[in-house]
């Protein structure tokens, strides 16, 4: 090959490689990162806490009724008799089942910290997790959930065309200009009867740092032994989505900015009740907390009606968090619609600009 031929054939080369690191680099679409399971890891610790009289019993469905009379056999076994020891357990224990991944065989994450050591001690708990694992593989737990595949798929597909429909990603995606990484998991939990909630996964296992889960039970009392169980979503998750998909959308940003954000630690008031309330000691956390909860608000007046969004912002300053609403406003009157930035990112420091000039000293929040 001629030099200038080796040139040019390079020049190719080079050319070719940059679309496809592009499409590498590139997110999935919002559709492709929806995923509507029932988690095999969460069914099993829900399993062995039911065997235990450790949860609220689910309501009638074809599916429970399979649980109990292929489960019932097991309910002596080691692992159900340590949760028995634990003294009163909450259902939300059974979100350990995060904690195992790799099914079949089950590889087991052991946090380094998490509530549920401080409340059974950490030596217990990880006993706990390992009799589960042995639990699973004595009573094939994986080829019960196989077998209910195709019982988990349709209850999946309504719920998935619902989130489609909604576009709440989608939405989020638009406010930020860009497409996120976060990965959404609606978790169907059809042995729960008692509640949907979020499942804080970056907390429990940092394999699913970049994943919101939102837990979904079914909630028919009325339902027959006979019953498929259905799931609806609801409008609540919309502030979940939003709130959680936040702070993932917005983690590496408050990094980057960590040292202009903490020119306003001034602005947090460590003695204040609704703080020790929320848990809340430092200003990182604090800004977080108020920068989503503004989005959130943003959002609301953006896609729900006047009065929801009036709403949203009024729980807000209920719970104290002093400056959402002074967020949403800047983001509302600013950047909503304005074409001048980019994306969220470049429009960011104009936030932390705002509350510097609304509040020069902390005295100003009280009034």
């Amino acid at each position: 090959m001629s030099a200038m031929k080796h040139i040019f054939f390079c020049l190719f080369l080079v050319g070719l490689a940059q679309p496809i690191q592009a499409q590498l680099s590139t997110p999935a679409p919002t559709s492709k990162r929806i995923e509507v399971t029932v988690h095999p890891g969460i069914e099993l610790f829900t399993v062995v806490q039911l065997l235990a009289g450790q949860y609220k019993m689910p309501n009638p469905s074809a599916y429970a009724k399979a649980v109990e009379t292929y489960f019932k056999p097991y309910a002596k076994h080691p692992a159900v008799e340590q949760v028995k020891k634990m003294g009163r357990v909450y259902a939300d224990l059974a979100e350990l089942g995060y904690c195992f991944d790799a099914f079949p065989a089950i590889r087991i994450y052991y946090p380094d910290s998490l509530h549920w050591y401080k409340k059974y001690g950490k030596d217990t708990v990880q006993t706990y997790m390992r009799l589960c694992k042995q639990f699973a593989q004595e009573t094939k737990f994986w080829d019960f959930y196989q077998q209910h595949q195709p019982d988990y798929k349709a209850w999946a597909t309504p719920v998935q065309q619902e989130l489609t429909q909604k576009g709440w990603v989608a939405k989020l995606d638009s406010f930020y200009r860009f497409d996120g990484h976060t990965n959404w998991t609606i978790c169907l939990d059809p042995l729960n009867s008692w509640g949907a909630h979020a499942i804080m996964t970056k907390t429990i296992n940092p394999r699913y740092a970049d994943h919101v889960v939102y837990n979904v039970g079914f909630f028919d009392q009325n339902a027959k032994d006979t019953d498929a169980p259905t799931f609806i979503i609801g409008s609540e998750p919309v502030s979940m989505v939003w709130h959680e998909g936040s702070h993932s959308y917005t983690n590496e940003l408050q990094k980057r900015y960590a040292t202009d954000i903490a020119k306003l630690t001034y602005l947090l008031n460590k003695g204040d009740e609704g703080m020790k309330r929320n848990n809340i000691n430092t200003w990182a956390h604090c800004f977080d907390e108020n920068l989503v909860r503004g989005i959130v608000i943003a959002l609301f007046r953006q896609y729900r009606s006047p009065k929801e969004a009036r709403k949203q912002a009024a729980r807000e300053i209920v719970g104290d968090f002093l400056y959402a609403e002074d967020i949403a406003d800047v983001l509302t009157s600013n950047y909503i619609g304005n074409p001048a930035y980019v994306n969220f990112s470049q429009f960011f420091p104009q936030i932390l600009t705002y509350l510097a000039q609304k509040y020069p000293n902390r005295q100003l929040t009280d009034r």
